[in-house]
């Protein structure tokens, strides 16, 4: 069964291609005899060969030991009562700050190793109730703050496209394996661009909601303001099946209340935004000032023009560039995504709905564990130097440049008319991998460059919904992306016209460093 208004993609008889079938391939197979058992131990072959093996690109933190019987469960209910939903026996990866009842959540620390949270987080519960397997945790960069992909339990991920290269963050393994095909699917989390970061460095899909309409509960947090639970993909088709089961009302955040009366994000207006990839009418703002202006940035700018080019093509009208009046570079970068002022609040309230049980109890016994990399825990102990929030002025400034932000944007888009703005997430090519440190941290590597075309953390700062989705790559073989931002709520928009846009121009490859094994075509 298939949801209303999706449009599939060709779909060879009794073949089913596991590199570029969508969710909705997938169930057309299991509904024509592939079971979900024979798909779980496809991705559990590709994890054995490219994750601690070949390339060892160390995505996957935790296995369920349990996937197995988990999918031939599925499989049985599906033959006596019918798919659950969409979601029905997808495997999907879980990134290791999101909380599972039934594996360790570690937030990638030594000191958390196996302790296992008492509930699962409120998106995994609807995951799974919707039917899908929870087939692995991921690797991430340690409590989700870092942008290389490095944990002290699991170590440095490293990216299929180019080894040599950062995968991104703090999703990295979220990313590396959807990129991989060591699951069809993941979830992760952002408070600066680390869902968008990864699946551009990984040419992947990810798709970030407006700030409250996924909950956070049951998520390590990083910020109260600026967390949000994603998912990244292969296909918007998929990240939008995904959404629809994620989004809900949770009283463990309360945020989710402002999505009470928008059901844009729930239910059938998503599909629907999947029905057309005509762009007839729709009006398109280019930010200019985000893209790089450094030679580094040329290729993955071109990229983006000859986009530009293809959105034309489809029937959009596109503004280009879109005057804006201010400069809207620096009031993204002063919404700083907290900076850790709010961490410490945030992080003492998750770990005291742990349990007794936890080997950790507070972000002062944290800040002072050996089990957590060194430049994490200098970074937990300068949260605990930091006044309250009530008393905390920067804090406070970087709220109301926060809401100042949302209004400009807001006005740019009402005053021009747009359904959406576009920009590349990052032009600039990648950083090279970092090299271990004598004191059990990592070091930075070069320093980080600044200015347009690093990282565009537009969406996160003001909390509006974003797509982003593959161009192709920069000369160093890493994924470039496009990002279409809409207004808060406005996802079904967002989802038509990247769904287009992706219909248009596919830009998808499997990872040279993790080729196929020649199991991923699936007769059924």
């Amino acid at each position: 069964m298939l949801a209303a208004g999706l449009v599939l993609s060709r779909l060879p008889a009794a073949t089913l291609d596991l590199a570029t079938a969508t969710i909705p391939d997938l169930q057309e197979a299991y509904a024509h005899g592939l079971t979900a058992e024979r798909v779980v131990r496809i991705h559990l072959q590709r994890i054995a060969a490219y994750d601690q093996a070949g390339p060892e690109v160390n995505a996957i933190l935790t296995l369920n030991p349990r996937a197995l019987d988990e999918a031939r469960d599925l499989d049985a209910e599906r033959a006596t009562t019918g798919p659950r939903s969409m979601l029905h026996g997808v495997p999907i990866l879980v990134k290791d700050n999101i909380d599972t009842a039934d594996l360790p959540t570690t937030g990638g620390a030594l000191v958390l190793a196996g302790s296992v949270p008492p509930a699962d987080a409120f998106v995994v519960a609807r995951l799974r109730a919707a039917g899908a397997i929870v087939l692995a945790k991921t690797n991430l960069d340690e409590f989700a703050r870092g942008a290389t992909g490095t944990s002290s339990l699991g170590g440095q991920t490293l990216n299929p496209y180019n080894p040599a290269k950062i995968p991104g963050g703090s999703s990295s393994g979220s990313a590396v394996g959807v990129a991989a095909l060591f699951g069809w699917a993941s979830i992760g989390t952002e408070t600066g661009s680390s869902l968008r970061n990864p699946a551009t460095k990984n040419n992947l899909v990810a798709f970030c909601p407006s700030s409250g309409l996924v909950s956070r509960g049951g998520v390590m947090p990083s910020s109260l303001v600026f967390d949000r639970v994603g998912s990244i993909t292969r296909n918007v088709t998929d990240a939008v099946l995904l959404m629809q089961v994620m989004a809900g009302i949770d009283p463990r955040d309360l945020t989710t209340l402002d999505s009470l009366e928008r059901p844009s994000g729930r239910g059938g207006p998503l599909a629907d935004a999947l029905r057309s990839a005509d762009l007839r009418g729709t009006r398109i703002g280019v930010l200019r000032q985000l893209f790089g202006r450094d030679e580094e940035d040329q290729t993955a700018t071109a990229l983006v023009d000859a986009a530009i080019k293809t959105l034309r093509a489809k029937g959009a009208e596109v503004i280009d560039p879109l005057p804006t009046g201010v400069d809207l570079w620096a009031m993204v970068r002063a919404v700083s995504g907290g900076d850790g002022d709010d961490s410490r609040a945030g992080l003492d309230a998750y770990f005291k709905s742990r349990g007794p049980d936890s080997p950790i109890h507070d972000v002062d016994q944290l800040a002072a564990s050996a089990g957590v990399l060194g430049r994490i825990r200098r970074k937990l102990q300068r949260d605990l130097t930091k006044p309250a929030l009530a008393d905390n002025p920067a804090y406070r400034r970087n709220y109301q440049d926060r809401v100042a932000l949302q209004r400009t944007v807001t006005a740019l888009m009402d005053d021009a008319r747009l359904d959406v703005l576009i920009y590349p997430h990052e032009t600039k090519v990648a950083r090279t991998v970092a090299v271990e440190v004598p004191d059990g941290g990592e070091s930075d590597g070069p320093p980080d460059r600044r200015g347009a075309g690093k990282g565009n953390t537009i969406s996160s700062a003001t909390g509006f919904p974003t797509m982003v989705v593959p161009l192709g790559f920069n000369v160093d073989g890493v994924g470039v992306g496009l990002e279409f931002l809409g207004r808060r709520f406005a996802e079904s928009t967002v989802v038509r016209v990247s769904f287009a846009f992706e219909q248009a121009a596919p830009a998808r490859l499997i990872p040279p460093a993790t080729p196929l094994l020649g199991i991923e075509r699936i007769d059924f």
